[in-house]
């Protein structure tokens, strides 16, 4: 028998948190069903098969046998620059109508965040259209929408126009086969090595992602002859792209053929005039090329905060924590810039007093004192500040981080500096 995290009585009964089971997946189909509208029933089973899920990753409210609240978190690891960081997704958190008001969402949000630190996950992540309400459990905005939008004729016409000037050797282009996984494992690692915030696709993860089917089409362009190659080493696949509707859910090539992004958009575009599709959505790292040729094609470029009123928010659960682990990327900058050891920023967060020191073994975080330099910010900008949201500059002109010197100021630049943060829209594309 599982024990209850809190329970209570409420005025149509006893409430009890608990975690959740395989017995509990019908009812919390339909209670999900109430709030949202959704998932599909084929989405939702698609959910269960992830390779890391387990029944007790939902945390449920109930009334007897019947859903009251809901939130379910998944685990991943998120790229980092050079390192790997634990993460935890927060997703389909609601209630039921007749039992809004009661807090229920918000003692769901306080036991994940136990949760995910037991696990040892350090940040949590969710994709969410009320802002306000994850604020006040102390998440920040963080993060960007990135895609470029066009007219398909407009981009085929402009690839077609740029391929005269640079002639380039035809690559083959067709559906992908499952022998073939390896290789899209190996373009994204290429594409995503060094990266910030895209997560880390394990083999087991790859397969859950492709065979749950939230696309139309996924294509893979050859340099060479369409054979069968058992051996990935030898399979001269390029690059990808995954289709649905009118979007290019993620499009990727080896580094050295970059010829065959402007190939695989040229193939996504053919496609969607044959299906009658005007527009054509390019989703894509910040820093792509292709999007420079969609605007060159009388397309927009988007990168912002908030897409259809959806935002990305970010929860670090123990700063010091998370300092600690992105130390060794600290001194990765520190040393770019030829700072000397024995430097030191002080940082007071919400009233916290902590330093980061630059000893000959690296960075190492001290909580108590600040020191001369030190910066003075709320958790939230902490949050965007050590993600790389914004850049310090603009943050204090902003009135929303003070530095104590000039030379705090100076020191944040080179240790916090913007990110191309990223995180390709496929891994929470549903069914």
């Amino acid at each position: 028998m599982r024990q209850d995290v809190f329970s209570e009585t409420t005025p149509t009964g006893e409430a009890r948190l608990v975690l959740g089971r395989s017995g509990d997946h019908a009812a919390v189909y339909h209670s999900l069903l109430a709030i949202f509208q959704g998932p599909s029933r084929e989405e939702f089973h698609v959910q269960t098969e992830d390779p890391f899920y387990e029944p007790t990753d939902r945390l449920l409210v109930k009334r007897g046998y019947r859903v009251l609240s809901h939130l379910q978190l998944t685990h991943r690891t998120m790229l980092f620059g050079k390192l790997e960081l634990p993460v935890a997704g927060f997703h389909w958190l609601g209630t039921l109508p007749e039992f809004r008001g009661q807090r229920f969402a918000t003692r769901l949000l306080s036991e994940a965040d136990r949760r995910i630190a037991a696990a040892g996950a350090v940040l949590g992540l969710v994709r969410t259209r009320i802002p306000r309400f994850f604020h006040r459990a102390g998440w920040a905005l963080c993060g960007r929408h990135c895609f470029s939008q066009g007219k398909a004729r407009e981009v085929l016409a402009r690839l077609h126009s740029e391929q005269a000037l640079r002639p380039a050797k035809p690559l083959n282009i067709r559906l992908w086969r499952h022998v073939e996984m390896p290789a899209l494992m190996r373009i994204y690692r290429q594409n995503t090595l060094g990266a910030y915030g895209p997560l880390d696709r394990t083999e087991a993860f790859w397969r859950w992602l492709v065979g749950r089917k939230a696309y139309d089409s996924l294509l893979v362009a050859l340099d060479g002859p369409d054979k069968l190659e058992l051996e990935e080493s030898i399979a001269p696949i390029v690059g990808y792209t995954v289709l649905r509707n009118e979007r290019v859910i993620e499009l990727l090539a080896t580094p050295h053929h970059p010829n065959a992004n402007q190939q695989l958009l040229a193939r996504a575009c053919s496609d969607a005039i044959e299906h009658n599709r005007q527009d054509l959505v390019l989703n894509a790292p910040p820093n792509h090329l292709l999007h420079r040729l969609v605007v060159a094609a009388g397309g927009r470029y988007h990168h912002q905060e908030a897409d259809q009123n959806e935002v990305f928010m970010v929860k670090i659960g123990d700063p010091l924590k998370f300092l600690a682990l992105i130390a060794p990327e600290l001194e990765v900058r520190a040393k770019q810039a030829g700072l000397p050891r024995d430097t030191e920023l002080g940082l007071q967060v919400d009233g916290a007093k902590w330093r980061l020191v630059y000893t000959r073994h690296g960075f190492r975080v001290r909580s108590g004192k600040l020191g001369r330099s030190y910066l003075t910010l709320n958790r939230a900008e902490f949050t965007r500040l050590a993600l790389g949201h914004g850049t310090v500059r603009e943050t204090a002109f902003a009135g929303r981080l003070q530095g104590s010197t000039r030379s705090a100021l100076d020191l944040a630049d080179i240790l916090f500096p913007r990110l191309l943060l990223w995180r390709p829209c496929w891994d929470d594309l549903a069914v």
